[in-house]
């Protein structure tokens, strides 16, 4: 069974990433913000003031990853560097109100396309959906142990 359930989630997971590419191709907004820029914005959002060192350990990317990313969000200013006003050496990222209007966007276009999916479905297929997506949260949620579950090298583009 847990081999369905992984095979499942693979599905859907790419579904989603899919049904992103589609609304960025369409350029239905002014910064093409999705996948990796889109997840690295709403942290940022979430926690202003991070540092590209903690946004990394967030988000689980490599440093020189998220240092890039911002280098292009930064420039797109969806994001803005901010020196730290007690060690010069560390940067503060915060998001912009384009950015944080970007993020809004796409939050309204996601759960309208996530909508447009779910509408067909009964009451009962509905129920059954959401029952199981808590009990994953809650499963994420959960203390993990020191292992590398969940950890299978960097995570795609």
């Amino acid at each position: 069974m847990q081999d369905r359930i992984v095979e499942l989630l693979r599905d859907v997971v790419r579904g989603f990433r899919l049904q992103h590419v589609r609304l960025a191709v369409g350029e239905q907004f002014p910064f093409p913000v999705y996948g990796l820029s889109l997840v690295a914005v709403r942290e940022i959002s979430e926690h202003p003031g991070i540092t590209v060192n903690e946004l990394a350990r967030l988000t689980g990317l490599p440093k020189s990853r998220v240092s890039v990313l911002m280098t292009r969000l930064a420039a797109q200013r969806i994001v803005r560097k901010d020196s730290d006003e007690h060690d010069s050496r560390l940067v503060r990222l915060r998001i912009t109100p384009e950015g944080r209007q970007c993020v809004a966007d796409w939050t309204a276009a996601s759960q309208r396309a996530i909508g447009a999916l779910l509408q067909p479905l009964g009451d009962g297929e509905l129920e059954v959906i959401a029952e199981g997506l808590a009990a994953l949260q809650r499963a994420f949620q959960r203390p993990r142990g020191r292992g590398t579950a969940g950890r299978a090298g960097s995570p795609p583009c």
